[in-house]
């Protein structure tokens, strides 16, 4: 077998690989003795379980990571109106099996609270049973040679222009804020801390010389239980905004990139100083993960014969991130949330948590369908001061329109959070709230197809010719593919072109078709 006289080039393509998307299950059990400094439980009003992701590793083959469990309960006691905290936090070593090797891989660890059950055994002893979700995906780098083009041995080529990433780079970096925050002076000095939000507000991601600057607002609030001046059990509310500027090493990143950066709380742990000063120790560990690409084009072969000899050819599916476009789009959902145990007197906190966040592609209406449900809470008094809290579940639905003229696949990675959240007393015992989510993320369009890795004509199988006919006549539709025409006889397109005075390779009309051949 010869093929010196078939000379091909080459190019290296990059494509994304998933070699892990997965969940598992970590069951959360505690068997919970209050403290002595702690009164006696008399009934339970909330209890949670909040799970982060800590760190995280890939080894040997394995993706391993840290995960931290916080557990609170609210509660409160017989003849007595403050709302009483207390919290453990349970921490957990996963590992997931990849399915697979590749470069510069990226991890997305997205950990959820499926259930969670408190069972009051005694007035000093919980038992708390759960579970908690962790979804990982681990996509990667993977580079295929690709044949661009080929000369010689009557070779023919089919080419397709692509547009694919010739770099990807990624980066995670847990980054830790410590500041010190200050209660106004129109506040109440706290006395238990009952719960912490944070909500992160990106301002500016640049790309400079090998470096990533990513600026933004974390808004965070706390809740905490206080006595007034008249000697009132109650509850106050507290927002404060840090700013944050991070300056994350990428080798090779320039403005030429573009880049998904997601940035997520991992944990905000707020102290009071014991000095009575209203002077708060605040510290928030976020995690910023991100991708960046940088696209080019190029052509490749996509089909090959020869018209003197018979061909050989390897091929491998392709799937290329071609484009991404950012989504930014917004969603309201509404609930009401009624108490079956007198008035609403007061409302201390309301907020909203998503959950089973989801999203498909419906083909009927174009559109990806985001769904999921958004918890509404609230905490308040009734008429005689009894602390109180309330819930109520919202599915929601919200669509994204596929662009039009989409040349390949599409997938969505969306990034949603609660943006807001509202309400008002509807009468004595309602109280009618409302979210706003933001919806972030990417949509991805992925040039799909078949490429020809490796090429070879077989210059010891010569097709075989026909020295009585010049010519052969085809007859056609409108729907034939000259290529395949061309292929099927062991012509060339530009042949069947002129001979029959067209001035592109479609078939306009059904009717005769002139085939040169080629002896």
């Amino acid at each position: 077998m010869n093929t010196m006289d078939l000379k091909l080039n080459r190019e290296m393509l990059s494509m994304t690989r998933t070699i892990l998307d997965a969940s598992c299950e970590q069951a959360v059990e505690k068997d919970f003795l209050l403290p002595d400094y702690y009164p006696d439980i008399f009934r339970v009003l909330k209890c949670v379980i909040m799970p982060t992701v800590q760190s995280h590793s890939i080894n040997g083959g394995k993706l391993s990571f840290d995960m931290a469990a916080l557990i609170r309960v609210l509660y409160i006691s017989q003849n007595d109106k403050r709302i009483n905290c207390i919290e453990q936090k349970m921490n957990y070593t996963k590992s997931f099996d990849l399915q697979g090797d590749c470069g510069d891989p990226m991890i997305w660890l997205t950990p959820k609270c499926d259930y969670v059950n408190c069972r009051v055994v005694n007035q000093r002893r919980l038992d708390i049973r759960g579970a908690v979700t962790i979804h990982a995906k681990v996509t990667g780098e993977v580079t295929v040679p690709i044949v661009t083009d080929a000369f010689g041995c009557g070779i023919q080529l089919k080419k397709a222009a692509v547009t694919y990433p010739a770099k990807r780079l990624t980066a995670a970096k847990r980054i830790t804020l410590i500041e010190e925050l200050q209660l106004s002076a129109a506040k109440a000095p706290v006395g238990t801390i009952l719960r912490t939000d944070c909500r992160i507000i990106p301002q500016e991601h640049k790309m400079i010389a090998g470096k990533l600057v990513t600026k933004g607002d974390a808004e965070i609030m706390m809740l905490y239980s206080c006595v007034t001046t008249d000697g009132e059990e109650t509850a106050e509310t507290m927002r404060f905004t840090l700013p944050f500027s991070q300056i994350i090493d990428i080798d090779g990143i320039d403005d030429t990139f573009t880049a998904d950066v997601r940035i997520t709380p991992a944990g905000c742990d707020i102290i009071p100083k014991s000095d009575d000063s209203g002077t708060l120790e605040c510290e928030l560990v976020l995690l910023v993960n991100c991708v960046a690409k940088k696209l080019s084009t190029c052509e490749i072969v996509t089909d090959a014969y020869s018209t003197c000899f018979e061909c050989e050819a390897e091929r491998c599916e392709s799937k290329l991130d071609s484009e991404s476009i950012k989504l930014s789009d917004s969603h309201s959902v509404t609930a009401k949330l009624s108490c079956q145990e007198g008035e609403i007197r007061c409302v201390h906190d309301s907020w909203a948590t998503l959950s089973n966040v989801t999203s498909r592609l419906d083909e009927e209406k174009k559109a990806f369908i985001i769904s999921g449900s958004v918890t509404f809470c609230i905490i308040g008094r009734n008429e005689d001061g009894t602390p109180l809290y309330l819930e109520n579940d919202s599915p929601f639905e919200h669509e994204i329109p596929l662009p039009e003229n989409v040349n390949g696949e599409i997938s969505i990675s969306p990034d949603l959070c609660i943006e807001n959240c509202t309400y008002y007393l509807a009468d004595e015992a309602t109280a009618e709230l409302k979210a706003d989510i933001k919806i972030g993320g990417e949509m991805t369009i992925q040039q799909t197809g078949t490429m020809i890795s490796e090429l070879r004509v077989l210059t010891d199988k010569p097709k075989e010719k026909n020295d009585k006919y010049a010519l052969k006549i085809c007859y056609c539709n409108e729907s034939d593919d000259i290529w395949e025409i061309a292929k099927k006889y062991s012509t060339s397109i530009t042949a069947i072109l002129e001979e029959n005075e067209l001035t592109d390779d479609k078939i306009s009309k059904q009717g005769m078709l002139l085939i040169p051949l080629m002896n």
